[in-house]
Formats: C-alpha cells, structure tokens, sequence
C-alpha cells in the first residue's frame, strides 16, 4: 500500500486501498479530494495529497499505517519460521 508512504496519491493508489474498487467510486473519491484540496492553479491534476483521501473514506492514516506494519511483520515472522 504505497499510499501510506507516498504524500500524493494517484486514482490507481485509491482504488489499491479501496480493495480494487470500481473505477466510478474511485473517480468519486478522488473528485472530493479535489474539491477540499482547494487547489486554485491545480498543479497536481492527476494527484491529491494522501491525508485527504483517508479522510474521504473516514480511515485513521495512523490506525491504517499500524496496521500495515502489523501485518507485514507477522508475514515476515511466518516466512522466517518456514525456512527454518
């Protein structure tokens, strides 16, 4: 999930978290995270900044980032524990 660890996500990034979402929801998430974005030039038109799209969907970004870090470190533990 490079979203965690990326400042700007692409619709691609937010269809990854949404669990391969449908690309109709994925387009309306990324057209609010425009709108609060308030970006007067839009200098990122294809991005949006990574902590607004946890907020869209109503994620913590700390919760989700532990989380992850949870999870790869228990596949890690179960990966060492089979080449052993």
């Amino acid at each position: 999930m490079k979203i965690l660890f990326n400042a700007y996500a692409t619709k691609s990034d937010i269809q990854e978290l949404m669990g391969g979402g449908r690309w109709k929801k994925v387009s309306k998430v990324f057209d609010e995270c425009k709108k609060l974005e308030n970006d007067p030039f839009n200098l990122r038109p294809n991005k949006v900044p990574s902590h607004l799209v946890f907020k869209v969907l109503g994620l913590n970004y700390s919760f989700a980032l532990r989380q992850y870090k949870e999870q790869t470190n228990a596949q890690s533990s179960k990966t060492a524990q089979l080449s052993n």
